[in-house]
């Protein structure tokens, strides 16, 4: 009895990771709009004369062929729907932070059922990076606290992670979940500037003017690298990942 291959199928698809295969080749992690995290390969994209090959750069979304296969799918053919690429390779801090936000798509896309949200979330925040008037760190921050509510770890920013007293509240504890009260505070909190939270609280609700000027208040603080730092140590302290990128802005 033959077997019947499984269909061909086209799908919106973003770049995650990319791996060197053989001479010509590249293993491609793509977070596709509709079917998930897939791991393909993209025979002779390297070759110079690859007729896909600069279609399928990160920071693009493709609209994608892919044959499906027993352990790695294959892509046949590429078309760009939207590129952010060329603005932010030209700007090293908007590189760093799309990396990262490509690292951290990939974490939150690994449960199937986050997949979609996570596609649009990245779609946004590529296009915020490249008109934003925000530090680049700032968007990426952004992005992982809307990717960590859809992977229903988001910390809690306000009231008490804890016992939910209204707040804020002075201290943060990532093992607790975010902001702390006094009697919830467990040793070892965070007792960060009250400002570094709330640029975190007006990230996560849009309010990106708003975010810009609390940082430009607070310029010999740098409010921007310790919001950075808190979101960092909720991530790993809740997903365990070392997200080594995300960790490097």
């Amino acid at each position: 009895m033959s077997r019947r291959s499984r269909p061909s199928f086209r799908d919106e698809a973003f770049v995650l990771r990319t791996h060197k295969l053989g001479e010509a080749d590249l293993i491609l992690v793509l977070l596709t709009k509709d079917h998930g995290l897939i791991r393909a390969v993209a025979k002779g994209i390297r070759k110079t004369r690859s007729r896909f090959g600069a279609r399928l750069d990160r920071f693009s979304r493709v609209d994608v062929q892919i044959y499906p296969g027993r352990s790695l799918a294959n892509v046949t053919d590429a078309a760009t729907v939207a590129t952010y690429a060329s603005r932010i390779v030209a700007d090293v801090d908007r590189f760093y932070a799309a990396t990262a936000m490509l690292e951290m798509a990939q974490v939150f896309a690994a449960e199937p059922s986050s997949s979609n949200s996570i596609f649009f979330l990245l779609d946004a925040a590529l296009q915020q990076l490249i008109t934003s008037d925000l530090p680049p760190v700032c968007v990426a921050d952004e992005f992982v606290l809307h990717g960590l509510e859809v992977a229903g770890w988001a910390p809690s920013l306000v009231d008490c992670a804890q016992c939910g007293k209204p707040g804020p509240h002075r201290a943060f504890h990532p093992a607790a979940g975010g902001a702390v009260c006094v009697t919830c505070r467990p040793p070892g909190a965070f007792t960060p500037p009250s400002a570094a939270v709330h640029v975190l609280w007006l990230l996560k609700r849009g309010r990106h003017d708003q975010a810009a000027q609390e940082i430009r208040n607070h310029q010999g603080q740098d409010i921007a690298a310790t919001a950075h730092r808190l979101v960092l140590a909720h991530v790993r302290q809740q997903l365990e990942v070392g997200c080594p990128a995300y960790a490097a802005l």
